[in-house]
């Protein structure tokens, strides 16, 4: 993976000739499966932390390399970020929140989910347990941490009604989502809205002491990151989107399997999460929580990626109550399993898998 990961600019993929007439990325077709890699630009959702190893152990260990691709990865700027700019043919490919690709076909991009790497939703509240929040009600009274453009900030509502919680009690402090993690730890909130897989690591790596309430488990099932492409994409190249796809869940399987060499893959690769004691066990407790959301009797069955049908629809009728969608979605197309599939774990691999990261599985 280039070094230069979190400096590209969009002026630059299109110097790169990324971009084609119509808004769908542009590539020498002629090349795939010959000798010649074809080039292949993709967008994560944020920084490349340890919840996407995963597209870095396919890049580094030659996983699209040996399908043909050369995939350039860059880092994103959030969700909405990633979506927008792969409907606009600025990226070929990306990785978002399920849920904000819902909102993003809303608003008329016609996407499509690919392989999901997140089947349980990492958003959640964080409290210091020394504040005495223990449970949903203790937040009432209290003054909670937010960033408003955030998933967790958006489906709070949907939390506060299966909880019953009375928002109009609660105070809420609109904060930069870089700062979440230290608002909190630093006393300055009693509790914060968040990410599972994102601001947790950091907040036990500098030292809290934390009670974690997972929406999942009241009840708010939703999915999270996955890949993603415009639908003429998918039409046009079907062999660079099942080579792309393979290679990021064959690089998943192993970060499930092989989490210490995936760190060490990780820290090598990513400078800017060297030298340091603490981003290094963040880093491991990030790669941790993403295996920890990605157990699911889905992909169990039916090979790493997969989309379940009726959770699909559950997905698009909660987005449909609580994201104010400009228009309907239909749960038929905005997913395909026609890409996922052929790589799965044996029922002892999952065993492993599962006995590494039963910490982390709270719910």
């Amino acid at each position: 993976m280039s070094r230069d990961l979190n400096r590209r600019t969009v002026i630059q993929n299109f110097a790169a000739g990324i971009l084609a007439v119509g808004g769908t990325p542009f590539f020498n077709i002629a090349s795939y499966g010959q000798d010649k890699l074809t080039k292949v630009s993709f967008t994560l959702p944020w920084i490349p932390h340890g919840a996407y190893s995963a597209f870095i152990v396919a890049r580094e260990l030659g996983y699209w390399k040996d399908r043909g691709l050369d995939v350039d990865v860059s880092r994103g700027y959030g969700s909405g970020d990633a979506n927008k700019k792969v409907g606009l043919g600025q990226f070929a490919y990306g990785d978002a929140s399920f849920a904000v690709t819902i909102q993003t076909v809303a608003q008329g991009m016609d996407l499509v989910g690919l392989a999901l790497h997140m089947q349980i939703s990492p958003l959640c509240v964080f409290a210091l347990k020394k504040s005495g929040i223990r449970n949903p009600k203790d937040l009432e009274g209290r003054t909670v941490a937010a960033t408003p453009t955030t998933g967790d900030y958006h489906m709070f509502p949907a939390f506060a009604r299966a909880t019953q919680l009375d928002v109009s009690k609660i105070k809420f402090r609109f904060v930069d989502a870089n700062v979440r993690a230290q608002v909190l730890l630093d006393g300055s909130v009693d509790a914060l809205l968040g990410y599972y897989s994102s601001e947790g690591p950091p907040l036990w790596t500098g030292g809290g002491d934390i009670e974690i309430m997972l929406y999942h488990k009241y009840g708010i099932k939703l999915y999270d990151t996955g890949m993603l492409a415009l639908r003429s994409q998918i039409e046009k190249f079907p062999e660079v989107t099942k080579a792309i796809v393979e290679g990021a869940m064959e690089g998943l399987k192993y970060t499930y399997l092989k989490p210490a060499d995936t760190l060490e893959l990780h820290i090598k690769t990513m400078k800017e999460f060297q030298g340091s004691d603490r981003s290094r066990e963040t880093v491991r407790h990030q790669i941790a929580i993403n295996t920890a959301l990605g157990i699911h009797p889905g992909p169990k069955a039916h090979g790493l990626g997969y989309y379940d049908p009726a959770e699909v629809r559950e997905n698009v009728q909660t987005a449909q109550e609580f994201l104010k969608l400009e228009k309907p979605v239909d749960p038929e197309r905005i997913f395909t399993n026609q890409y996922v599939g052929s790589v799965k774990l044996t029922s002892a691999e999952w065993t492993q898998t599962e006995e590494s990261v039963k910490s982390y599985v709270i719910w």
